[in-house]
């Protein structure tokens, strides 16, 4: 490979005779081969090769908020996937991974998440975590659901005082924890 070439995941680099991974590589098969997309680093004196990242993505960090879809339910747990972060106006092609504990959800005692999250469902959170995977928390009344689907047939649901409604079958669904900075809910 030559010095600033670019490279996506798998492109060979080097062979691992000549060079030792560096950041942005792994060896496999005899070669060594490029982790994440960007561009091929060598340092003659230490026989080193690295990938530079062709575009820094920002990582969350303790306070930011973010947008991320509920990807899972139990009781006690939400599993979300962030895909932007609002503080930093990043949106992220491939999501990190959250947790949201029914502690976490509102400022109300629940007896289960169901109860206010669905699958799916585009939750406004802040990050109450330094390191992955990530704890969000919807407490206060600026957090919560930005987009939810009925679960019926699919169509937005629309906001009507303190419950949630669907236009196309006309059910109406309470208690769920509406952002009161709700973007798509109206």
């Amino acid at each position: 490979m030559v010095e600033g070439e670019f490279v996506v995941p798998g492109d060979e680099v080097g062979v691992i005779e000549e060079f030792v991974p560096a950041a942005g590589t792994y060896a496999r098969d005899g070669f060594v081969r490029a982790k994440a997309v960007g561009f091929v680093r060598v340092d003659a004196l230490k026989h080193e090769a690295s990938v530079a990242q062709a575009r820094e993505v920002p990582l969350p960090r303790l306070g930011d908020v973010v947008h991320a879809v509920v990807t899972g339910l139990r009781d006690s747990v939400v599993y979300l996937d962030v895909f932007y972060n609002e503080t930093r106006n990043a949106h992220y092609a491939v999501p990190f991974r959250a947790i949201l504990h029914i502690s976490e959800a509102s400022n109300e005692r629940l007896r289960s998440t169901y109860e206010v999250f669905g699958y799916g469902d585009v939750v406004r959170a802040t990050v109450i975590s330094r390191k992955p995977p990530y704890m969000l928390s919807t407490r206060g009344p600026e957090y919560g659901l930005i987009l939810a689907r009925c679960p019926r047939c699919m169509a937005p649901l629309r906001k009507r005082g303190l419950w949630l409604y669907c236009p196309s079958c006309r059910k109406t669904f309470k208690r769920r924890k509406i952002a009161s900075r709700h973007y798509l809910l109206r």
